[in-house]
């Protein structure tokens, strides 16, 4: 939108300074005035052109483009600024009855070309105020609409008036000329619009941080710290957190970035990421004394058959999850609130922690029924993906899977499921998982957008599950299935 309005500029310019030439310097050369002439229409309706462009770009993207349609704008306009250039061939814009050598302002006429041009010009004129107008009204700014209105009405009123020649208002024609009025209406115009607030602009942008709810701010050129909240922040803090984020207190962290002329910062809330640690923490207590508690009950209840089963029971999952305990309690060991690496921490944590919670729960439940329903399953991926969520992964779960099958089968399915994500955890920004049913397989798909590119495109072949890994345009995908049997269903 920026280079339309620059375009503007610069044809309003050439504008006067065509008429300049024109008017308050002599030339012997006929032609030269000639072409002076056409100049002003081709500037003219290029204004029209480019304005209609500008007023198309708002409220769009910076990358985004319009309908190819719109090019026959364009079209045109090289169309109508070549025949204004070879007129003296032709002579369908303006016509001269004396000869194209004894030309003169005030005698000539007006060629068929010359009237679909003011069509054109019209059509141009009336599209912009159009889209201009409805823009207005779906932004909602309509408290000073009459100030957008009023001047296309002034422009029409001065351009009638002007061609009727009104003599009460000659001292008006004589003060403001009509290049010099059609300068002043494009500008007014394009201020009406800018009042309205349907072209943005870097005004008043103190109001908007102390109004925001956000705990934003801005550092300006001049040292000078605009936020509603400066009883902690310093100018140096400022710049030191564009290097790496800091820590104000406990639950307050400080990130900032360097744009023009200053620095963008804002305040973040990890109240609910510290509590996240002293959960995960809690749940590594519980697990270690779960762990101990069996341990003990071992020795103590080692001649009760009921006990002896059930510490087998808790020591194939201690073993089963082992590595992912041991994981879990290094990641807990080093993890510091204020170090770079914490929020990347937190994510593999998370992760690891839902794992072994909903593994153990699939796995107690094998002890006392061989099959159980698949919502089980469903419901351990949904909890995992649900964490993504709260660091800013996009997730997504498709499910066509409802059914009682084997719960060995289901946690082969869910341990490469597990195992997929542990690896691309650091780097993904956004997951999609979808499981089925079909011909007596269980399918897992995932896509993984922005894979670590760590051991992507493994490959797993066995008697019962297969799994194909490959990566395409920065998305890893993966495709698992795991073979089921008759006896893998309830009866």
């Amino acid at each position: 939108m920026r280079k339309y309005f620059n375009y503007i500029g610069y044809l309003l310019i050439s504008y006067l300074f065509v008429r300049t030439i024109k008017y308050e310097l002599s030339f012997d050369d006929s032609s030269f005035k000639r072409y002076l002439w056409y100049s002003y229409y081709i500037i003219l309706i290029a204004i029209g052109v480019f304005l209609l462009f500008s007023i198309l770009y708002i409220g769009k993207a910076k990358d985004e483009k319009l309908h190819p349609a719109w090019n026959f704008v364009y079209l045109l306009l090289f169309i109508f600024s070549i025949l204004f250039i070879t007129n003296d061939f032709h002579q369908l814009i303006f016509s001269f009855p004396k000869g194209i050598n004894n030309w003169s302002l005030e005698d000539y006429g007006y060629g068929p070309v010359f009237y679909l041009m003011v069509l054109y010009c019209s059509l141009i004129v009336l599209v912009t105020f159009l889209i201009s107008t409805k823009k207005l009204f779906d932004s909602r700014n309509v408290k000073n609409i009459f100030l957008t209105l009023a001047v296309p009405l002034l422009w029409g009123l001065y351009t009638f008036f002007y061609l009727k020649k009104t003599p009460f208002l000659s001292l008006v024609f004589i003060a403001f000329k009509s290049p010099e009025f059609n300068c002043l209406i494009t500008i007014l115009y394009i201020e009406s619009l800018i009042y309205n607030r349907l072209i943005p602009v870097n005004l008043d942008y103190e109001k908007f941080f102390y109004m925001s709810s956000l705990d934003i701010g801005m550092l300006n050129s001049e040292g000078q710290i605009i936020s509603k909240n400066k009883s902690s922040i310093t100018k140096d803090l400022i710049v030191k957190a564009a290097r790496s984020p800091i820590l104000i207190d406990e639950n307050t962290l400080l990130e900032s970035f360097k744009v023009s002329n200053g620095y963008s910062f804002f305040l973040s809330d990890i109240s609910f990421l510290n509590s996240l640690k002293d959960d995960l923490k809690k749940s590594l207590d519980l697990i270690a004394e779960e762990n101990d508690f069996l341990r003990e009950s071992n020795k103590i209840e080692r001649d009760r058959k009921s006990v002896k089963k059930q510490i087998e029971i808790y020591e194939l999952i201690d073993n089963a999850l082992m590595d992912k305990i041991l994981k879990l309690e290094n990641i807990l060991d080093k993890i510091e609130i204020d170090d770079s690496s914490f929020d990347r921490e937190l994510r593999i944590g998370s992760i690891i922690n839902v794992y072994i919670k909903r593994f153990s729960n699939m796995f107690l439940l094998s002890r006392t029924s061989k099959w159980a329903s698949t919502f089980e399953l469903k419901l351990s991926i949904d909890e995992s993906l649900r964490y993504l969520n709260v660091f800013s992964v996009m997730s997504n779960l498709l499910w066509d899977a409802d059914a009682v099958i084997s719960i060995d089968k289901m946690l082969l399915l869910y341990r490469n499921f597990q195992d997929v994500l542990e690896r691309n955890i650091y780097s993904c920004s956004a997951v999609l998982v979808s499981v089925r049913l079909q011909d007596k397989h269980l399918l897992l798909s995932m896509e993984v957008e922005n894979p670590s590119n760590i051991d992507c495109g493994r490959n797993t072949k066995g008697e019962d599950l297969s799994s194909y890994e490959f990566v395409e345009d920065g998305v890893l995908y993966v495709r698992t299935s795991v073979l089921l049997g008759s006896d893998d269903y309830a009866s």
